[in-house]
């Protein structure tokens, strides 16, 4: 499970619930003061509730769905827990140099960056490894630049 995925489903159960990962743990904060609730973000398997709260936790708003999402996220790998950036592959200047694959065939055009169903624009490192192995896809992989994408 992806950090991105179990916060999704925590502000889902409840809006008493935020998340803090600023010290690097998956920190669930209720009513925006009490960090009840925690994944260690450097141990693999290391989920605890804060000491304070550990007898009233189960009468926490969905305390049990909160748990298995949290139980979830402990046990995925470290490495598997970030998603993965993507980068837009820039083939040349100017606003429309951008590599595109179609979706529906995976003909390639060089185009804007927007992405929509029909067009991927942003790559992972790996779809990029893969798209440099492919004979249909005239770009010499020297030349072209990587530009990371903001937030999506």
């Amino acid at each position: 499970m992806k950090y991105s995925e179990a916060e999704k489903q925590i502000k889902a159960l409840s809006s008493e619930y935020d998340i803090d990962m600023e010290d690097g743990d998956f920190n669930v904060v209720h009513n925006r003061n009490v960090e009840l609730i925690y994944v260690d973000g450097y141990e693999r398997y290391k989920l605890d509730i804060n000491s304070y709260y550990k007898e009233s936790f189960s009468n926490m708003p969905f305390s049990s769905m909160l748990y298995m999402i949290l139980s979830e996220l402990a046990v995925t790998p470290l490495d598997e827990r970030v998603e993965e950036k993507k980068k837009y592959v820039k083939v040349y200047d100017g606003e429309f140099g951008y590599l595109n694959i179609d979706n529906f065939t995976g003909n390639m055009i060089v185009t804007d960056k927007f992405e929509g169903n029909s067009y991927k624009t942003k790559f992972t490192d790996k779809d990029i490894e893969q798209l440099k192995q492919r004979d249909d896809i005239p770009l010499d992989w020297n030349k072209v630049t990587f530009e990371e994408v903001e937030d999506e």
